[in-house]
């Protein structure tokens, strides 16, 4: 059977956690995530939920704790540590991450916007979502399986975030056979296989974005609307402040009340598959 210690948060991570939970093949050792008390964003709480199926659980500043456990898998959902190379080869098999968008196209924070802001540009109207072994880089390591959803023009960052959440909980189900069978390592395959574009974006990539100058606002040079109106709905995710303009001395919000019927006549290309598999150009 299968050992886990599982790190994470969200409600992708509770979703996660209840489908290892739920399948008798996994024996769960330890949860780690954020403390009950924490401020977060998000609704629920995973380390109220953890308890409540009967895992030991403990905070991100424990998360040591887990070299104390003989485990098969280290499973990261929405953890947000980047963990040391002691932790990263501590699990038997391998440690694994649920990466919510496409590798190695997209690596790192903040995805979601720069994905939608990318999409006109780069011709790329899909989004992904990752299951990959950890590498000692973030989001490096060779992946095991990818789907992805539309990136639709009437898409926000937060629509986009939770349509794709059904898409990674449906794909972290599929594969927990290739958990039990201890295939992962033989079926990964390395990064360097896909091509396409790559890029990296810190936690810090959105600042200084958020507000854009009305003159900007008033152009009425097609590809700068087209650009201004992927920026209002890359930046809309709430509960975060969305992109703003300044009228009069006055902070004027910009978000997606409604996107029907804008730019009608905009180019976009029709993805009508909600969830498709992308093979890589090679396998190992």
């Amino acid at each position: 059977m299968p050992s886990v210690a599982f790190m994470g948060s969200h409600p992708l991570g509770e979703r996660c956690l209840e489908r290892l939970t739920g399948d008798d093949d996994f024996d769960v050792k330890l949860v780690v995530t954020y403390g009950p008390d924490e401020d977060t964003w998000w609704d629920g709480c995973l380390y109220d939920r953890a308890e409540r199926l009967g895992h030991t659980v403990v905070t991100r500043a424990d998360e040591r704790d887990v070299l104390d456990y003989d485990v098969d898998y280290l499973v990261s959902v929405y953890y947000p540590n980047i963990l040391g190379e002691d932790l990263l080869d501590h699990p038997n098999v391998a440690p694994l991450n649920l990466h919510q968008a496409e590798l190695p196209r997209y690596r790192g924070s903040n995805v979601f916007s720069h994905a939608i802001m990318n999409a006109r540009e780069d011709d790329h109207w899909k989004y992904g979502t990752t299951f990959h072994v950890m590498a000692p880089a973030v989001d490096a390591g060779d992946v095991l399986a990818r789907d992805f959803v539309p990136i639709r023009e009437t898409d926000t960052a937060r629509t986009l975030y939770d349509r794709v959440t059904e898409a990674s909980v449906a794909m972290f189900r599929e594969h927990l056979p290739t958990l039990k069978d201890g295939d992962v390592r033989r079926l990964a395959t390395p990064q360097a296989a896909y091509d396409g574009e790559r890029y990296f974006y810190t936690k810090e990539s959105l600042d200084g974005e958020k507000l854009i100058p009305p003159e900007r606002l008033a152009d009425d040079d097609e590809a700068t609307q087209l650009a201004v109106y992927d920026k209002i709905r890359a930046l809309d995710f709430p509960p975060f402040q969305p992109a703003y303009t300044e009228l009069g001395g006055h902070r004027v919000q910009l978000t997606a009340a409604s996107y029907t019927d804008i730019f009608d006549d905009a180019a976009v290309p029709e993805f009508d598959v909600e969830r498709t598999a992308e093979q890589p150009l090679a396998q190992d």
